[in-house]
């Protein structure tokens, strides 16, 4: 039987209004998806981690179906981790597991670190931030300027350039498979800003001792030979938060997997 999902609105700062979904039931999950992803990502693994979680997933700034900050919203980290916690307070949480991919896992962590009384479990899944994105300005631009004008087909191939042949077509199906969502004239130029803005981000100016600051429970999820997610960033947070377990991620694209292993990991 499939879960059911709910869909609502969350007001956060400013003009803000992000589009959340929520399912399942069980100990509450916060997720915080991928760059170039949406809480669509979540949904689709709604079965399995439904029967574990009571999970939200929403789309952040400059993704998916989330308005406000006008055509090229702003994608501030700390601005993104208070969102966080605005999902968190309609939720009724006082507490969650939180945890997020790649970007997202940048932004669990800056939660984890600005609001750490929210944070019940921590879980990076990907992380790629160490502290700054291993993504380049040049590279960030070129995707830009392809989704400001809505070309995502263009903009997919951009992103995944400098892949091996077969990853980067099963990259660039999964990318325009979250897309197709959503209009390509709205969706473009938000994602433009999400490529542009997240590449200056710094997780932590005092990285890496920094992080042994955080005292909750954390999973740290990673592949060897990933560049985009260096092993090396997995295994530093390993090293300086306490406690922290670094497990190797199941290669696939497929949410099903992927949130299948977290449970796994959470339970």
């Amino acid at each position: 039987m499939s879960v059911a999902v709910q869909r609502f609105r969350v007001r956060a700062g400013g003009d803000t209004e992000l589009a959340c979904a929520r399912f399942g039931r069980g100990e509450p999950l916060l997720y915080l998806h991928a760059l170039g992803y949406s809480k669509e990502h979540a949904v689709a693994a709604a079965d399995g981690l439904g029967a574990a979680f009571d999970c939200v997933a929403f789309d952040q700034r400059g993704h998916g179906e989330t308005r406000g900050g006008g055509a090229t919203p702003g994608v501030e980290l700390d601005a993104m981790a208070d969102d966080a916690c605005a999902v968190l307070d309609h939720a009724g949480w006082s507490r969650a597991i939180v945890g997020g991919t790649s970007m997202g896992a940048a932004v669990a962590l800056r939660v984890a670190l600005r609001h750490p009384r929210r944070v019940a479990v921590l879980v990076q899944d990907l992380p790629a931030f160490g502290p700054r994105s291993p993504r380049g300005a040049e590279r960030s631009a070129r995707i830009a300027e392809a989704l400001e004008i809505g070309d995502l087909d263009e903009g997919a191939r951009r992103a995944t350039a400098g892949l091996s042949g077969k990853r980067a077509e099963a990259l660039a199906r999964e990318l325009l498979g979250q897309w197709r969502h959503f209009e390509a004239a709205e969706l473009g130029p938000k994602l433009a800003a999400a490529f542009r803005g997240t590449v200056t981000w710094n997780v932590l100016d005092d990285w890496p001792d920094g992080l042994a600051r955080i005292r909750v429970t954390t999973h740290l999820i990673a592949l060897e030979g990933d560049a985009s997610h260096p092993w090396e960033v997995a295994q530093t947070m390993a090293a300086h938060i306490p406690g922290a377990r670094l497990v190797r991620r199941v290669p696939t694209l497929d949410p099903k997997k992927s949130f299948a292993q977290w449970v796994a990991l959470l339970r």
